[in-house]
């Protein structure tokens, strides 16, 4: 018997009697299936701000680049990263905020610190929602655990507790000033076509290759406000990268900025097994420089809008995510990440997590925050048929994609937002290793290689977010 498959069934007893464990001490609580809080108002207010996420400078700490192998220690800096915060309201007392930070992602639990201190906070009122993305740079300090120092060839935490702090207070300040900033406006909504600006690196028979970009004009003629969602991952510098940076998106901002001035948050759509072009590029450096400026030039292009009305509706729900992953389990039982076990009946492992989605609507457009990286097929369609498909089962095993939920083709998701769970692969594309599930690759009966499974929750994860989605568009009327 090969040592990994020894150490894949030792991995999945250690999973099952720690499930059992789960199942006699936690108490798994029902989810109340609350209804969507609507502001509206004369006219949209907004205010951005930004902060640096830097490391201290020369403190002799070790700090692990997140995103690609573990262990891979920070030698230098490509480029600065940062934390931006959102501050929208319709002109009324009350209002919503949204962050993104240049980061590989964050866990709910994380998140929920956050939340919590921007509640508590003195200076901002009437702050009725807070939603965290990240750009899930590769380039970004490792803030979720599962990148510091591999022991035995299993990756140790490698998050740093004082850079945690700092990027707690630079969330809390940043969003604090975006609400001091916010001044009146119209909001506006608008997309643009990226033909080749996206990589597959699974056969799908749709990218969607859009940008989706929504621009707050103030009343006073100061700067725009630019949102930017494109569907990309930021991981072009490679795994032999070891200098921090924020990847083509710090070098999208600093290109809209130069030419036009406007202040930009960005956040990732669907992102599983899509990659940005390489446009070109003739080395790694060039290729993320070369990525920002065709993403900035395809912004500054819309010019058919829509404007919206001063109207915010949202429905935040959480709901349990089974947790088949084994070796994910298993990292989270030795602290590797930050974790919060419930029973489940359903699960390989016996348990779930508990994460999130909210469903936004400003005006006209559709918005989902969705935990993890969803493949562009779940969420905007094109699924295989049997003959075609990895697993040789047709798209009746699969649930409908999220934009079929929502009723819109154009529903703008922003991924890694307020928890990190890993791929959302459909079931019908599902492929596992036969005897080291989750933690080898595998490759189908096309010889197609699975990669993206061994960071899943599970096959089920498709089923259960568009199941939750579903009846969140129920609720929200």
């Amino acid at each position: 018997m090969a040592i990994l498959d020894v150490a894949s069934s030792a991995i999945q007893k250690i999973t099952a009697r720690y499930g059992k464990k789960v199942h006699r001490d936690v108490i798994r609580q029902d989810i109340v299936r609350n209804g969507p809080i609507t502001l509206e108002g004369p006219r949209f207010r907004a205010g951005f701000a930004l902060d640096d996420i830097m490391p201290p400078e020369n403190d002799g700490k070790t700090y692990y680049i997140a995103g690609h192998g573990s262990g891979h220690k920070m030698k230098g800096v490509l480029s600065p990263v940062y934390i931006h915060a959102l501050w929208l309201d319709c002109g009324t007392d009350e209002g919503i905020l949204w962050l993104s930070a240049d980061i590989v992602g964050l866990t709910n639990v994380e998140v929920e610190v956050i939340r919590n201190r921007i509640f508590s906070s003195k200076i901002i009122k009437g702050c009725r929602s807070v939603n965290v993305s990240c750009t899930h740079s590769h380039s970004g300090i490792d803030t979720v655990g599962y990148w510091g120092k591999p022991y035995a060839s299993i990756p140790t935490n490698g998050k740093d507790a004082a850079y945690m702090e700092q990027l707690f207070e630079k969330a809390v300040r940043t969003a604090e000033l975006a609400f001091l900033t916010r001044r009146p406006g119209m909001l506006f909504t608008g997309k643009a076509p990226i033909q080749d600006g996206l990589y597959a690196k699974r056969p799908f028979t749709d990218r969607h290759e859009v940008l989706y970009r929504l621009r707050f004009h103030p009343d006073d003629g100061s700067r725009d406000i630019y949102i930017i969602n494109v569907g990309a991952h930021p991981n072009s510098l490679g795994g032999d990268n070891r200098m921090l940076s924020g990847e083509y998106p710090y070098y999208m901002r600093e290109e809209i900025k130069k030419k036009i001035g406007a202040d930009v948050l960005f956040g990732i759509g669907a992102i599983g097994g899509m990659d940005a072009s390489d446009m070109g590029g003739k080395d790694p450096v060039d290729t993320v420089k070369k990525q920002g400026r065709f993403y900035a030039d395809a912004a500054l292009s819309i010019t058919d809008e829509t404007a919206l009305e001063p109207k915010i509706r949202f429905l935040r729900r959480q709901f349990y995510l089974p947790v088949d992953n084994n070796v994910l389990a298993f990292l989270a039982i030795l602290g590797t990440m930050s974790f919060r076990p419930f029973p489940d009946d359903a699960s390989k492992t016996g348990i779930a997590m508990k994460t999130e989605m909210t469903y936004l609507t400003i005006g006209t457009q559709k918005i989902l925050f969705l935990p993890g990286e969803s493949f562009v097929s779940t969420v905007y369609g094109g699924y295989r048929s049997a003959a075609d498909s990895a697993t040789g089962k047709g798209p009746e095993v699969n649930a409908p994609p999220l934009c079929e939920i929502a009723g819109d083709r154009d529903l703008i998701v922003f991924g890694v937002t307020n928890d990190m769970t890993g791929y959302s692969v459909e079931p019908n594309e599902f492929v596992l290793h036969p005897t080291q599930p989750y933690l080898d690759t595998t490759r189908d009966r096309f010889d197609e290689r699975h990669y993206h499974e061994t960071n899943s929750m599970g096959p089920n994860t498709q089923i259960v977010i568009a199941k939750t989605f579903a009846e969140v568009v129920e609720d929200f009327g």
